[in-house]
C-alpha cells in the first residue's frame, strides 16, 4: 500500500481499495490536523492505523489509536477520526456507505468543524 499512499493539502485523502454493495475498503492518509469528522452513519466501521497517531470519537468516548490499533465502531453510533501525526489508516465500511451517509462528513468538512 505504500505506492498508494499520497496526502492532500486541503483534506484527508482516501483511495478506494475495493468495493462492492456490501463493503468498502479503504486507505486514508492524513495530514496532522485534518480529519473525518464526527457523524454518525447506518454502517458500520473497522479502522486499522498503520502508522501515526489520531484522536478517535466513538460513541460517547475520545482516546488516541496508535499504529496496530483496532477500533470497531456499528452503525448507528457516531465516530470521527483527527490526525494529531501523519497518518494512514485501513477503514473497512459495511455495507458500502451511501451518498446520505456522507452528507454531514461533507458539511463539515466544507465549514473545518470535526465535531
Amino acid at each position: 500500500m505504500k505506492e498508494l499512499k499520497s496526502f492532500d493539502e486541503r483534506k484527508f485523502n482516501p483511495k478506494v481499495l475495493y468495493q462492492t454493495d456490501n463493503i468498502k475498503v479503504i486507505a486514508a492518509y492524513f495530514k496532522p490536523g485534518q480529519f473525518i469528522p464526527v457523524h454518525t452513519p447506518g454502517v458500520d466501521v473497522v479502522i486499522c492505523v498503520l502508522e501515526g497517531e489520531a484522536e478517535i470519537v466513538a460513541g460517547e468516548e475520545k482516546f488516541v489509536a496508535k499504529k496496530n490499533n483496532l477500533i470497531v465502531v456499528p452503525k448507528g453510533i457516531r465516530r470521527g477520526v483527527k490526525a494529531l501525526t501523519e497518518l494512514s489508516l485501513l477503514h473497512v465500511v459495511q455495507p458500502a456507505p451511501s451518498e446520505k451517509d456522507h452528507i454531514e462528513v461533507h458539511q463539515k468538512i466544507a465549514t473545518g468543524k470535526f465535531e
